[in-house]
């Protein structure tokens, strides 16, 4: 008898034998059946069927365990550790062969090399589902964690806010007074600090787009009355351009906070007197933002790493490396592209390309009220 005629026969003692070895020592013993046995019984029909192939001589099968994959998710979701689940594997290959000598069967060689390898295949699977998966609880965790603490900053710092500029309207404080600049500096920062951190947040979390129909040139507008401030006050020129506009259908949130992020950089890169540019326009079907900054130019290797997060180009400027990650996530968020040109001397050139999504049958939210919320 080859051994997948005996796996194929004796597939129920088989599974008790394993669930005697796993119940009470890798598994709780009062857990269900259900629970236990899993997709184990997939994962042994997955390995009975390439015992069977490769005992017919024909060509090696890719060794594909889709069900050890599903297995490694739900022993996450149901506390496993990582060893616990390695070692089920072993139970099992243990199981197979006291079967087999049970039933006076000596499996040969080949057959072995077939077990042990798919095996092995079927703990890389679900090792790596387990992983991923887990480290994707630990970034959705650490997410919703940030963006609360974000967010419950936001209540007293407002409240900071408008008592400084209420302090100001009643003339109590001196308007030319270097602490009271340095202090309405600070708020401002703290303020693009936080909403950058929410933004960030939201974009990792994974959260459902939010379309809206919209233009380039009612979102340049937002984006621009959003980083004036900060250009005026650096001596550096912002200049906007859309040609070929029309209606698009954008989560202007995140969009707004990518372009916002950018066009941020670049002031701050750039040289008083210097300018940055904003322009778009809607090309084949896509819609393309550029941003072209004066800050002399960068490696693109440097560039690259800086779309890490919390990585500084020039580590000597205040933020927390969250600009250009926050862009390239928002981008990537809507099925775009978001790279980067080098003007040796001169600056980058950031470009977005977006796809153009057809307008919605259903009523849309305006730009208007989201640049408001």
């Amino acid at each position: 008898m080859a051994l997948h005629e005996l796996v194929d026969a004796r597939r129920g003692e088989i599974l008790n034998r394993w669930m005697e070895q796993v119940r009470g020592t890798l598994a709780p013993e009062a857990m269900s059946h259900l629970e236990l046995v899993d997709h184990m019984p997939d994962f042994l029909a997955e390995l009975l069927h390439a015992l069977r192939h490769d005992h017919g001589g024909a060509p090696p099968i890719e060794r594909e365990t889709p069900a050890s994959a599903v297995h490694g998710e739900h022993r996450l979701r149901l506390g496993f550790s990582l060893d616990a689940v390695v070692r089920e594997y072993g139970a099992l290959i243990d199981a197979i062969i006291a079967t087999a000598r049970n039933a006076s069967h000596d499996p040969s060689t080949r057959e072995l090399q077939v077990l042990f390898d798919f095996t092995v295949g079927g703990i890389a699977r679900a090792v790596s589902e387990y992983t991923t998966q887990r480290d994707a609880d630990l970034q959705r965790q650490a997410n919703e964690h940030f963006a609360f603490v974000a967010h419950e900053l936001r209540n007293p710092l407002s409240t900071a806010m408008s008592a400084f500029h209420t302090l100001r309207l009643l003339k109590m404080l001196p308007e030319d007074h270097r602490a009271a600049g340095a202090l309405d500096r600070g708020l401002q920062r703290a303020s693009e600090l936080v909403d950058q951190s929410l933004a960030n947040a939201r974009i990792a979390s994974g959260v459902d787009l939010r379309p809206v129909t919209t233009t380039l040139a009612d979102l340049f507008q937002l984006v621009e009355g959003d980083v004036a401030a900060e250009a005026d006050s650096k001596g550096v020129v912002l200049d906007t351009t859309v040609r070929d506009d029309a209606s698009v259908q954008l989560d202007v949130r995140l969009i707004r906070s990518a372009i916002d992020n950018l066009l941020r950089n670049g002031v701050k890169h750039t040289s008083t007197g210097g300018s940055v540019v904003l322009r778009g326009g809607i090309s084949e079907g896509r819609a393309v933002i550029e941003v072209e900054d004066g800050c002399g130019g960068v490696e693109p290797a440097e560039i690259e790493a800086a779309f890490a997060p919390f990585v500084r180009i020039d580590p000597k400027q205040p933020g927390f490396g969250l600009g250009l990650a926050i862009a390239r996530q928002a981008v990537d968020a809507h099925g775009g592209t978001l790279r980067v040109q080098n003007l040796p001397g001169k600056g980058c050139v950031f470009v977005l390309s977006l796809p153009v999504a057809e307008r919605s049958t259903q009523t849309a939210e305006t730009a208007s009220q989201i640049g408001t919320a």
